[in-house]
């Protein structure tokens, strides 16, 4: 699951994404996403003879894809948790608590 780091300031309490270089899962996730772009623009005969040449390579990207696949639900699952709390929050019951 990616999450993204926040940081607060202790002036004003702003929030900020904290800015970092792409680590290797970001530059893999990009780079499986241009895969499947590729693939997705491929002839089912383009698929096919790749198939047939490097069947091990199709099987490869497939379970990168599956994996994918995967993050992403659970990522879904994070944000739809976070939102139905917050949907949840009663105005006046978080007054009365920082009371």
């Amino acid at each position: 699951m990616r999450h993204h780091r926040l940081t607060i300031s202790q002036k004003g309490g702003q929030v900020r994404e904290t800015e970092h270089m792409p680590g290797p899962d970001l530059i893999e996730a990009a780079q499986l996403r241009r895969l499947a772009s590729t693939v997705l623009s491929k002839t089912p005969d383009d698929l096919a003879a790749l198939a047939e040449t490097n069947p091990m390579l199709i099987w490869e990207w497939i379970e990168a894809f599956r994996k994918e696949r995967l993050a992403a639900e659970a990522e879904a699952r994070y944000w739809s948790a976070a939102a139905a709390a917050l949907s949840t929050a009663n105005p006046e019951t978080v007054r009365a608590a920082a009371e």
